[in-house]
């Protein structure tokens, strides 16, 4: 997968950083430990000497040097040794005084023999995450902070329940779905009306799940689309991801589909993604105004029957939220 530059410094800046902070912790263990045991600082010098000893011994002209060479490999194995009997007296692993890194496979370069380190690529991918998150307002939309209070208490339009009642359910269900979220988790589709908490409760989802270690990916879809069509048509900087981190990250939660401009391209990026994830079972939100008829008229057959057919309906009931608590803030005043 390729990533922008600014993508790739930013995770290449943080191995590096991960490499300096484990060569200066490991510097000061070892000043440490050296400082209790000068014996074990006096081998180590001995042992860098070795290589100063072995090439004078080649360029002394001497005919069979093998003798002396053996010695000293000798010696330079007793020495090592000895070194590792002063760690194990001091009840230290072996290891004790080498650099732990964060991964221990690459050293926390990002690369092995020439190849990118799964590492690399994780921190690639979390870190693309977070750029596509950037003015996500995770902060601001909790579970805690979905009051019910805006709701009405009376059902109405021929309902058999109260949009409060409703909407408690709907909560309890989204906490469920956040708290137990798996690669195995459902796919969901919150429908309703402008203003109801559908893009709340898709936030407070999105900042649980992302809590528990799980790639997460939120947006609106016109975003998505529009620059997905700019990285396809060569319109954009230098990112080439976005439609591949769209299919592939653990949650993708499509905000506000049908209120996109749509066309043939953004209709097939829209078929691309939910069909992907669903034939690699990744689970998808998708937030919308439109019912199942009205998603069947603004997109073609394949779309409406993945949708209908594939993905949980949890329905939002009530008035908009934004104008209920303007009337709220108005009477308090």
């Amino acid at each position: 997968m390729a990533y922008s530059r600014e993508v790739y410094d930013q995770a290449k800046s943080l191995l590096d950083a991960y490499r300096r902070q484990a060569v200066s912790e490991n510097d000061e263990r070892r000043k440490a430990f050296i400082a209790a045991n000068p014996e074990y600082g006096r081998l180590e010098t001995e042992i860098a000497q070795t290589s100063i000893r072995l090439t004078r011994v080649m360029l002394s002209g001497e005919k069979d040097i093998s003798r002396t060479v053996g010695e000293i490999r000798d010696n330079n194995l007793a020495m090592q040794q000895r070194q590792l009997e002063i760690l194990r007296e001091k009840g230290c692993p072996d290891d004790y005084l080498e650099p732990k890194y964060h991964c221990r496979l690459c050293g926390d370069t990002g690369f092995v023999d020439g190849k990118m380190c799964a590492c690399f690529r994780e921190i690639l991918r979390k870190t693309a995450y977070e750029e596509l998150n950037r003015s996500t307002p995770l902060e601001l939309c909790s579970f805690q902070s979905f009051s019910l209070d805006i709701y009405p208490e009376k059902a109405a339009n021929n309902s058999r329940l109260p949009p409060r009642v409703v909407m408690e359910g709907v909560k309890k269900r989204c906490w469920d779905y956040a708290n137990s979220f798996s690669l195995h988790s459902e796919n969901l589709l919150f429908q309703g009306g402008v203003g109801l908490g559908k893009t709340h409760l898709s936030l407070a989802i999105a900042g649980k799940v992302i809590s528990k270690g799980f790639g997460v990916i939120y947006g609106s879809a016109q975003n998505f689309f529009t620059t997905i069509e700019n990285e396809h048509f060569g319109r954009g900087e230098d990112k080439q991801y976005t439609l591949d981190l769209l299919k592939s990250c653990d949650l993708l939660i499509l905000d506000d589909i049908g209120t996109e401009f749509v066309t043939p391209f953004s209709t097939a990026v829209f078929y691309d993604i939910i069909n992907t994830r669903l034939l690699q079972r990744r689970p998808t939100i998708i937030s919308t105004n439109l019912s199942i008829k009205g998603i069947g008229e603004r997109y073609d057959e394949r779309i409406t029957s993945r949708l209908s057919g594939n993905y949980t309906r949890v329905q939002f009931l009530g008035s908009d939220i934004r104008i209920e608590l303007k009337k709220k803030t108005y009477r308090n005043d």
